[in-house]
């Protein structure tokens, strides 16, 4: 059992999937949120949805730099397909892709320290 299937459903606010279930808890800029309609705190949306609202795929420079979106990186299979394409849609300078292959080096080598140290901010109330 993992951390998220503790977490009660986090429900998409236009679609209603559970984004826990999806693998799609992310945080965008404040300036992305508000452009979508939605206030902070105002709830949740699937990248489907949000993108739905914007009118336009979520390119790399979308994402806040914080740790709930170093662990969509740094942990493979922890998060969708469709957010970590995203995340990484932004051309090879993107930071998340460097945050990517830094954290991918790093468990090739054996090194999972700044892999965990990561994780556990981000459940830990890092985020």
């Amino acid at each position: 059992m993992t951390v998220v299937d503790e977490l009660p459903p986090a429900l998409c606010n236009d679609c209603g999937v559970d984004i826990f279930e999806i693998r799609e808890y992310y945080m965008v800029s404040d300036a992305c949120w508000k452009r979508a309609g939605m206030k902070p705190y105002g709830g949740f949306l699937c990248i489907g949805c949000l993108e739905l609202r914007l009118g336009e795929k979520l390119k790399a420079i979308n994402f806040r730099d914080c740790p709930l979106n170093w662990r969509n990186i740094c942990l493979p299979g922890q998060s969708s397909p469709r957010l970590v394409s995203r995340m990484l849609n932004g051309g090879r300078r993107s930071k998340w892709r460097r945050k990517m292959l830094q954290a991918y080096t790093e468990a090739l080598k054996g090194n999972q320290s700044m892999i965990q140290e990561l994780t556990l901010f981000a459940f830990d109330g890092g985020v």
